[in-house]
């Protein structure tokens, strides 16, 4: 809990000092990790996977992203309930976004996600939303 709190102390100016949007992403499937880690890191953004809800906890309580994107089935915690620990703990410091081939979207929003994207969809074209701010609610 303690980094936790490190990255809720930080000032406004201290978040901003990143020179690229960082993102995490969340997802069991590799080729979806992949094939967003390509099309993010080439629209200057820096990107670091987790394959598991636990592993995303641990990478945002010890780190801090401008984006959070989670997919809903994994193995272990599903991604509502990842929403809904990162929003216990990082309430208004990230856009979390989730992602689902289920119509998922009412649920991700209520546990505290910014927006929601049906799966599938294009990698190139996430990058692009994220880069104009544009989150599909």
């Amino acid at each position: 809990m303690q980094e936790i709190q490190n990255v809720m102390d930080m000032s406004p100016w201290e978040i901003s000092m990143h020179d690229k949007p960082s993102v995490l992403i969340v997802d069991d499937d590799k080729e979806v990790r992949d094939g967003l880690l390509y099309a993010l890191s080439s629209n200057s953004m820096e990107v670091t996977l987790c394959e598991n809800g636990e592993d995303a906890l641990l990478a945002a309580m010890n780190g801090y992203y401008d984006y959070i994107i989670t997919d809903f089935k994994m193995p272990g915690m599903h991604g509502i309930e990842l929403v809904r620990r990162l929003r216990a703990v990082q309430p208004a410091l990230v856009v979390i976004i989730g992602m689902s081939t289920l119509d998922m979207g009412a649920p991700f929003l209520e546990a505290g996600a910014n927006g929601f994207i049906e799966k599938p969809f294009v990698p190139l074209n996430v990058a692009m939303m994220l880069d104009g701010g544009n989150i599909p609610a």
